[in-house]
């Protein structure tokens, strides 16, 4: 999993439509596209791939748009992350060898254990917080930002 600006832009998107999606009723993509400035079709393809692994779904036609497809609490950003990221590892040194890259320099080299460890910090970081908590420090946020 690479850490890209696809990430951001999803967890936001995330946060946007849980804050917007009150009731069960549907989030359109072109609303979040205009409170988080964010490309209407990028956000087709991040909910596409939010839908696939039952993040999120969609309802088609008038009235129609996005909804969550779990409980907050059990969104997981590691998952949200890899669902748009993809599984690869985040060091590209921590991988063997292969037709498609990875470090040549991996046999001999013994800073790869310490990215592989890294890596699995990160890993488990981002599966320790929940769709609920970004939304709760969100509201936090916001609210430290009014009292000023």
């Amino acid at each position: 999993m690479k850490v890209t600006t696809r990430s951001s832009y999803t967890v936001r998107a995330l946060i946007d439509l849980a804050q917007h999606s009150r009731d069960g009723v549907p989030v359109r993509l072109s609303d979040i596209s205009e409170r988080e400035g964010i490309s209407h079709a990028y956000l087709e393809q991040l909910f596409n791939r939010l839908k696939k692994v039952g993040v999120v779904k969609g309802r088609k036609g008038p009235g129609g748009g996005y909804i969550l497809d779990k409980d907050p609490d059990s969104i997981l950003m590691g998952e949200v992350i890899r669902a748009v990221e993809g599984e690869d590892k985040i060091f590209l040194c921590t991988e063997k060898p292969h037709d498609n890259g990875g470090c040549t320099r991996y046999p001999l080299c013994t800073t790869h254990h310490l990215w592989d460890r890294l890596s699995a910090k990160v890993h488990e970081y981002l599966d320790s917080i929940s769709l609920s908590e970004m939304l709760r420090d969100e509201e936090k946020s916001h609210r430290q930002g009014d009292d000023q």
